[in-house]
């Protein structure tokens, strides 16, 4: 039976409404792969690997969850340092079973005594309430009793379901039906448990950092797609367009390979010239003003009514302009009144050191982007 470290992170179990508990999830799980590539989600909140290779090489089963004990407790994440009890046993079951009797210190099975940890565990460890229920009311009421039970009686009396628990019982069966909800890693990007695709991976990070950096970014936005629905993962692409909003899109992660990255060769006259704005804003208000504290107009040929002086962003203090290009105007489908939208943007930098891209339209002017 493969024997297993399992991590459960009790507030992790469930899911938020704003994805914080998969995200925060998906660093647990990273921070497992650390030691192993074969590491995998199981479920919301535990992730499992197999000990086989990672403890011969960091030199026991007590060891190796030590020293991920250690990892987690120094991993932040979206929900600041997470809880993780951690459990090493045969199968999954029981390892679940010993994460959750963990406390600050792992949990430890040793190797053919999980029917011995078993024994004092309540029936309801096996998750099904009416089974629990029915044992309860013939006198049995810990794991131990159920397993002392003759096999051919269990059989005969609880049908299929009732034996498959009664080996578990015993600790002759791995998992119980039901419980993982994320499937095991493909054979061709999990290990095999001796380490092997382990050595590939590492072997990538001793060429190339960034190869290993992309690597583990795959595989933790794998396992956060598992967690989440379809589109609830999404990487960037960039797109053709004439300002930073419109050439990013965002393309879910399981597609990611069917949808070319990279703008087209179509021509965007009016496109805002390299280096784009670090950040992109949401049409922050802001007023730009001239030498004489007039608003800065940009007329119909798309130059300034003068050089702008002035800067002040949703009211604040005026920031004076040391530096300034542009404008880029835009006229998009100037063939329709009702669609026709025309605007002009310009790069500003204030005394401050701060540089902003601008853009007046609708007679106001909007900060669009603010540069490191």
């Amino acid at each position: 039976m493969e024997r297993l470290l399992v991590v459960l992170c009790p507030e992790l179990l469930e899911e938020q409404e704003d994805g914080r508990a998969a995200r925060t999830f998906a660093g647990v799980v990273e921070v497992v792969e650390s030691f192993s590539p074969a590491a995998g989600a199981v479920r919301p909140g535990v992730c499992a690997v197999p000990t086989r290779g990672p403890s011969r090489y960091f030199g026991g089963d007590v060891r190796l969850a030590g020293l991920v004990r250690t990892a987690l407790s120094r991993t932040d994440t979206a929900l600041g340092r997470v809880e993780g009890h951690i459990g090493v046993a045969d199968g999954l079951f029981v390892a679940v079973l010993a994460a959750r009797a963990a406390g600050d210190e792992p949990v430890v099975v040793p190797a053919g005594a999980s029917a011995r940890f078993l024994a004092p565990w309540p029936v309801e460890a096996l998750e099904r309430p009416e089974l629990a229920d029915l044992l309860r009311r013939l006198g049995i009421r810990t794991l131990g009793a159920f397993a002392a039970l003759p096999t051919r009686h269990v059989l005969g009396r609880l049908g299929t379901q009732g034996s498959v628990c009664h080996e578990l019982a015993r600790g002759m069966r791995s998992e119980l039906p039901g419980y993982r909800l994320v499937p095991r890693p493909h054979p061709a990007t999990a290990a095999t448990g001796d380490g092997s695709a382990g050595a590939q991976v590492r072997q990538a990070g001793f060429w190339g950092e960034a190869a290993e950096a992309e690597a583990r970014a795959e595989r933790a936005l794998g396992h956060l797609e598992q967690l989440l629905p379809p589109d609830g993962v999404a990487v960037g692409r960039l797109q053709g367009g004439r300002g930073p909003a419109e050439r990013a899109r965002l393309v879910p992660w399981g597609g990611r390979r069917l949808d070319p990255a990279g703008p087209g060769p179509e021509p965007w006259p009016g496109q805002l010239p390299a280096p784009a704005p670090a950040s992109v804003l949401a049409r922050v208000p802001a007023s730009v003003v001239d030498g004489r504290g007039a608003e800065l107009e940009v007329g119909p040929s798309g130059l300034p009514s003068a050089p702008p002086e002035q800067l002040s962003v949703r009211g604040g203090p005026w920031q004076p302009v040391t530096a300034w290009a542009g404008p880029w105007p835009v006229d998009e489908r100037w063939w329709s009144r009702r669609k026709r939208r025309r605007r002009a943007r310009m790069q500003l930098v204030t005394s401050c050191g701060m540089a902003y891209l601008v853009v007046r339209e609708d007679a106001g002017w909007w900060v669009e982007g603010a540069y490191d």
